[in-house]
């Protein structure tokens, strides 16, 4: 008997190449006359955002340009940012950028319409969103995070030394308009660690105690889009079907996790990018083989599938040997991304794992993880990663 589920994407998705070029219809529609351009100070100056704000203008729509987000963003920023927002007068704001430029436009919009500081409303907290959000729309600039899509919003707290996020219906972005033709300024260190995210999206989810036909049927698609594609957008990057292909993929893995959700992976990166400083994308590109490896045993039957995604031949062989060629296949992406292959590289070092362990065992989505990992499971993740 299948078990009962409940399946949920309450954002708009507009795909398509060049559509972020006229987003006046949009902001007409959520009742906007006034809208905030959050970005960061390099996305601020591609083409593509030019012609995003050209576009408004030129449509009647009056553009107020924030460019000061941050990598990993953190408390106070998120807070002086908001206040920006709270005196400009927008009534809506259009993010356009990676997972960090959307992040913080979500708790920007929060904070428009609530009271205090995101440090107040962070996991464990001792306030909740009680009012909506400003309306915001998402121009994502990477295939990888999926922030577009979903209901939290990561923040650093840089005082504690971790990471943690907020989650709340309201923070689901109205509409989320993906469009490939953003995707082209991406370096190459940054479509393979996007795409790893991606990728390990879709596999958490594949692979959590919470998936269902829907979020499987998304996240198995997503997996072979990345397989067939991350390479040729990382060297290939003015290829658009690549392109297409990963923003596909990357807005799929999301709406699986946003519905199945995710596990050790994001456990052990969120607590090491509060430690550490690693990237999201750079952290779970590293620790996702070595999970996958811990996690064989709880479902060998669906990591034999990913690995026949991921290009593996599998036919033939015994199912627990099947499934050990997706941890081989994650190693091999790695190399041919050329993205670190130890946590040493990234100025992780072993008197951080304390630190690292304590806040993985205590990551919200652990228990949806296939195996139940002890803090000994996850100091032999780390040091096998190290």
């Amino acid at each position: 008997m299948m078990k009962e589920f409940t399946f949920n994407l309450p954002v708009k998705i507009f795909f398509g190449e060049g559509i972020s070029r006229d987003l006046s219809d949009l902001a007409r529609r959520y009742g906007a006359s006034r809208v905030m351009l959050v970005t960061d100070r390099v996305i601020g100056k591609t083409k593509g955002f030019a012609a995003i704000e050209a576009g408004l203008k030129e449509n009647g729509i009056q553009t107020v340009v924030y460019d000061e987000t941050e990598p990993e963003p953190p408390v106070d920023a998120v807070d002086r940012a908001a206040a920006v927002m709270r005196e400009s007068g927008c009534q809506m704001a259009v993010a356009v950028g990676g997972g960090s430029a959307i992040d913080s436009a979500k708790a920007m919009c929060m904070l428009c319409t609530n009271e205090g500081s995101v440090r107040e409303y962070l996991f464990g907290g001792n306030r909740t969103v009680e009012n909506r959000p400003l309306p915001l729309v998402c121009v994502p600039t990477t295939a990888g995070s999926g922030s577009e899509v979903t209901a939290s919003s990561v923040i650093s707290d840089p005082e504690r030394g971790i990471k943690l996020s907020i989650t709340h219906e309201w923070l689901i972005p109205l509409a989320a308009v993906i469009d490939p033709v953003m995707h082209k300024d991406m370096p190459p260190v940054i479509t393979a660690s996007t795409g790893m995210d991606a990728l390990t999206h879709a596999i958490e989810a594949y692979v959590s105690r919470n998936a269902e036909p829907l979020s499987d049927a998304l996240a198995l698609a997503a997996i072979r889009l990345i397989a067939e594609h991350i390479r040729t957008a990382t060297y290939q990057p003015d290829c658009m079907e690549a392109r297409s292909g990963m923003a596909l993929a990357s807005v799929m893995a999301a709406a699986s996790f946003v519905n199945a959700g995710l596990g050790a992976v994001h456990g052990i990166s969120q607590a090491m990018g509060g430690v550490a400083h690693v990237s999201h994308g750079i952290g779970n590109a590293l620790l996702l083989p070595f999970v996958c490896e811990a996690n064989l045993p709880g479902n060998m039957e669906r990591y034999a599938r990913i690995a026949a995604l991921l290009g593996e031949k599998t036919e033939g062989l015994p199912v627990h040997q099947a499934a050990g060629r997706c941890v081989e296949a994650i190693h091999r992406m790695l190399r041919e991304l050329r993205l670190p292959a130890a946590l040493h590289e990234v100025k992780v070092t072993r008197e951080m794992f304390p630190e690292i362990v304590k806040g993985g065992m205590a990551y919200r989505l652990m228990p949806l993880n296939p195996v139940p990992l002890k803090e000994e499971d996850i100091y032999s993740i780390l040091e096998k990663a190290f």
